[in-house]
């Protein structure tokens, strides 16, 4: 089959992106749709993601439910696009992320989201789990974005750097057929967390409060001196990190004004983004955004100020801001359907080339 559905619900957990790529010839976007989460799951995720010491019947309960809500999301593009689910070869479903430490001891991850509750109510295979093979064979287990964009991209002769701002922000270098790639720290996931606090609102549009208020140098140097941000790659991070909690301590005896406090958090993601991409040369490079963070033009502008660099959305080079990490659950589908092995030891760390994620069939 050269159809396959992709099925992305990101750190920001804000909702689910779907979308159906054509990879007959080549690799094109038929169609692409986002249904936010209930209100309910949504705060039953930050919940547990802010409170990970939870009970087995709150997991169970959010696994089976994220199962039939990423059901519905594909049974409602399959409708919207009269698509006859029998021309669907898979579905890759990557799940939410509720854990991830890749640098224990026990290296591992957890993305919920039932496989078998998605392929049974669609009938449709679905590949799944696709992180956990990536760290027992010694990898971060993210990002898994640059091997889309090496895909993407390998008709561009110079160097471009792809920089996908999620709830986390990582990175790719893409340069004489060569690509690296790493998680470089926050994007949106503190900014969302702050402003939903401060304004009631579940993001910060445009970045408009922000650039209302103050960077706070103070409090901005405190945030960098994380020990995450001076690591080398690869790397991987997330909200198990990068949480309300961790900025409390860094605000602990403060009484800061939240416009300034925003406008710090946002400085902090074009910083530690700078400091990922310093190798970069902006005379000659390209910089192109993805991700929800795009559509931030205040966090755009300041990135670009800071780089002395033109960014450009994904969307110029015919990929949709919103669909690349969708789009990259739909590519391994198809490229586990193929029973092609992927190597990304110079992105995530892994040892050689491997078969990625794991099918289940309908019942």
């Amino acid at each position: 089959m050269s159809l396959c559905i992709g099925v992305m619900s990101g750190t920001s957990c804000d909702g689910i992106d779907v979308v159906l790529v054509d990879f007959n010839d080549s690799m094109k976007l038929l169609a692409s749709v986002f249904r936010p989460y209930p209100e309910s799951t949504k705060q039953s995720l930050l919940e547990l993601l802010h409170q990970p010491h939870t009970t087995l019947s709150i997991l169970s309960h959010l696994d089976a439910e994220l199962g039939h809500l990423y059901a519905d999301a594909v049974n409602h593009l399959l409708q919207q696009q009269a698509v006859d689910r029998s021309d669907i070869g898979a579905i890759g479903l990557h799940g939410q992320t509720v854990f991830h430490d890749p640098d224990h001891d026990m290296a591992n991850t957890w993305q919920l989201g039932s496989a078998a509750i998605t392929a049974h109510q669609t009938g449709i295979p679905v590949v799944s789990n696709f992180r956990q093979l990536d760290l027992a064979a010694g990898g971060q287990g993210a990002p898994l974005a640059p091997i889309l964009h090496q895909q993407l991209l390998a008709h561009v002769a110079s160097t471009v750097w792809v920089i996908n701002l999620g709830g986390i922000a990582n990175i790719t270098r893409l340069s004489a057929g060569q690509v690296i790639g790493f998680d470089t720290g926050p994007a949106n996931c503190l900014m969302d967390e702050w402003v939903l606090k401060h304004q009631q609102q579940p993001y910060d549009a445009g970045g408009q409060w922000a650039s209302q208020g103050q960077v706070l140098d103070g409090l901005l140097q405190s945030l960098l001196q994380e020990p995450y941000f001076h690591r080398q790659p690869p790397k991987s991070t997330g909200r198990e990190l990068f949480n309300p909690a961790w900025l409390a301590r860094h605000l602990a005896g403060t009484n800061h004004q939240p416009v300034d406090v925003q406008r710090t958090l946002l400085q902090l993601t074009v910083e530690s983004l700078a400091m990922g991409l310093a190798a970069g040369n902006p005379d000659e490079d390209a910089f192109i955004v993805c991700g929800g963070g795009a559509h931030n033009a205040f966090l755009l502008q300041q990135l670009e100020q800071r780089l002395q660099a033109q960014v450009v959305p994904s969307t110029e080079w015919g990929i949709p801001v919103d669909d690349v990490e969708a789009t990259l659950m739909a590519w391994l589908a198809d490229q586990h359907l193929q029973g092609q092995r992927l190597d990304l030891s110079a992105i995530t760390g892994t040892e050689g080339a491997k078969l990625y994620g794991v099918l289940q069939m309908p019942a």
